[in-house]
């Protein structure tokens, strides 16, 4: 199973990397990352149903 992280504030969630808006997600959702480039990681929520990207400049995640 992908690991999975708590969101610990509201985030907005893109169609590419650096591109459109698309949803907003609020603190405690659930998420599993898939991919990064750069500091926006590749996600999926809702058990793999939704797709986006967030900034997330932390590079402790570790995505395999």
């Amino acid at each position: 199973m992908a690991e999975t992280l708590e969101l610990d504030k509201t985030t907005t969630v893109h169609l590419t990397a650096n591109g459109e808006m698309c949803n907003r997600l609020a603190r405690g959702t659930r998420i599993v990352p898939v991919g990064r480039k750069g500091d926006w990681i590749k996600i999926t929520w809702r058990r793999g149903k939704k797709k986006g990207w967030i900034f997330f400049p932390n590079p402790n995640i570790k995505i395999t």
